[in-house]
């Protein structure tokens, strides 16, 4: 019997131990389980599905052999994995270019396709664009921005005000570049006299 009570005697002052040491074996499992499950690939898999989201979304690019510099903000962005697309609310253009043409447009939403640089205006869309001292406006419920091949589009009723002439057509397309201005559909033009 006094075997047992120096065996439990000795085994008493290591129970404290093992026990520390159990609990913290299993802390350090409970905690890698939870990292394996936030960093694992499997999260989310649809593409069509924001991977994450931004506030005060900015986007700035400059080319530099031609002169063009353009900044697109926002108020926040999503971006959507497949087709490489930003979902933006509230967006601001500015676009700069070579002989003093400007182009300044804004919206209530848009998709900025960030791999052809194209930006897709939807709802409320008011674009300006200056060139020679001539100021188009063109609004619209959808623009495209075409800024590869600085064309602005739609196939929507479009409202256009030039010095002197107010047209609404059933789809434009404006080239930034040279200023020229083509319809695609019936258009209705007015012309007024300079004051």
């Amino acid at each position: 019997m006094s075997l047992i009570r120096s065996f439990a005697a000795v085994l008493s002052q290591f129970i404290p131990l093992l026990l520390t040491f159990l609990l913290a074996a299993s802390s350090y499992w409970y905690a890698m389980q939870s990292e394996l499950s936030l960093f694992s690939s499997q999260g989310k898999k649809d593409p069509t599905v924001a991977d994450y989201y931004l506030r005060n979304f900015s986007v700035q690019s400059q080319d530099l052999v031609l002169n063009r510099y353009s900044h697109i903000r926002s108020k926040s962005a999503e971006h959507i994995p497949q087709g490489n697309l930003w979902n933006i609310t509230r967006p601001n253009i500015e676009q700069f270019e070579p002989q003093g043409t400007t182009v300044q447009g804004q919206a209530l939403e848009g998709v900025y396709e960030l791999d052809s640089d194209q930006l897709t205006l939807r709802k409320q869309v008011s674009v300006l664009a200056e060139r020679d001292g001539v100021t188009t406006q063109l609004r619209s419920d959808s623009l495209v921005m075409d800024n590869p091949k600085q064309m602005i589009r739609s196939r929507d009723q479009v409202t256009i005000d030039r010095p002197g002439q107010h047209m609404v057509a059933s789809g434009v397309e404006f080239n930034n570049s040279t200023g020229e201005l083509k319809s695609v559909g019936p258009v209705k033009i007015r012309i007024e006299a300079k004051p």
